[in-house]
């Protein structure tokens, strides 16, 4: 029987909660999806990082892999996966993409794939002439511009320790200093408080030096609370509408530094990430962007720009490897 040449495309999303996989044919259909725990190379490590992105694959390819592939072998092996593209966040560098890239090579996943900062992906999935801005607000925040003839730029991604400014950790980080602040009575925040006592299971305000310190509480953890931030804004309360209202300028101001230094004109905006899908903080960072847009899209599914990415490396577009 003469050999089947291969079948699939796969995308890879890594982010700083949790990371997807797709498997998509060779014109882009999805056809399966596998799930795995974060995979930020900053945030946990080479080593888990790795597990991580393995458990998605592993998940996503079990479901097309022929049933005649023999052994283990490598994670492409009876998958016929022919590109991909892994969309990770923590890729900040020449360094972090040369440590990524070694890994998909030791895994034999696909002859021809690329490594790409994540933001790269929700501007594949939602700017269809490949140009414009991506601004993504997620457990960790960043934006990227790309002009039609390629020259990019890239303002935020800096880390929770460095900037990531108007993402889940910077909102949950401004509402947990106001929590403290009304403790002491130097604010007036008392639903804030309250919201804040309720996410991490406490009763007394100094419980949250304990909880919020711990070793084992990651940037994500303090992240996730960032939801119920937005949701006691929604309900009108003062203290949590001006931490989101501040966090909304701070993302407003990376679109308008982007468009300033590639001197775009009326670009068009894509948003990603868990916390600009809610229509409340992405209307406050629109009334706050001071430069003239194009159409704006929400990116739901920022794994499918991997797939975007993935196919088009099948006609040999620049990044193969």
């Amino acid at each position: 029987m003469p050999a089947i040449g291969p079948q699939f495309v796969l995308g890879v999303d890594g982010g700083g909660t949790a990371t997807q996989a797709l498997v998509a044919d060779l014109e882009g259909h999805v056809l399966a999806r596998g799930l795995g725990p974060a995979s930020n190379l900053h945030n946990v490590g080479y080593e888990r990082a790795g597990q991580a992105i393995a458990t998605a694959i592993d998940g996503a390819l079990a479901q097309v892999r022929s049933p005649h592939a023999a052994g283990p072998g490598p994670r492409g092996h009876g998958a016929r996966v022919a590109a991909a593209c892994f969309g990770l966040s923590g890729v900040d560098s020449p360094e972090d993409e040369a440590q990524m890239s070694r890994w998909v090579r030791e895994q034999s996943i696909a002859p021809r794939f690329v490594v790409v900062n994540d933001s790269e992906l929700v501007l594949a999935a939602g700017t269809p002439a490949a140009w414009g801005v991506a601004l993504i607000s997620g457990t960790g925040s960043v934006c990227l511009g790309r002009t039609a003839e390629g020259l990019t730029a890239r303002v935020g991604g800096w880390g929770p320790r460095l900037g990531d400014e108007g993402s889940g950790y910077h909102i949950a980080s401004l509402a947990l200093r106001r929590a403290t602040q009304a403790a002491d009575g130097r604010a007036d925040a008392p639903a804030l408080l309250k919201t804040v006592l309720r996410h991490w299971s406490v009763s007394e305000p100094e419980a949250l030096i304990q909880r919020v310190h711990a070793p084992t509480t990651t940037a994500a953890d303090i992240a996730s609370m960032a939801t119920a931030v937005l949701d006691l804004a929604g309900r009108n309360d003062d203290a949590a509408r001006e931490v989101i209202a501040e966090a909304a300028r701070e993302l407003a101001r990376h679109v308008d530094t982007i468009v300033r230094r590639l001197s775009l004109s009326r670009p068009p905006l894509a948003v990603g990430g868990g916390l600009l899908l809610r229509a409340g903080l992405r209307k406050a960072v629109l009334d706050a962007v001071q430069s003239e847009l194009g159409p704006v899209s929400a990116v739901a599914d920022p794994p499918l720009g991997a797939v975007v990415l993935a196919r088009r490396l099948l006609h040999g577009s620049p990044g193969a490897r």
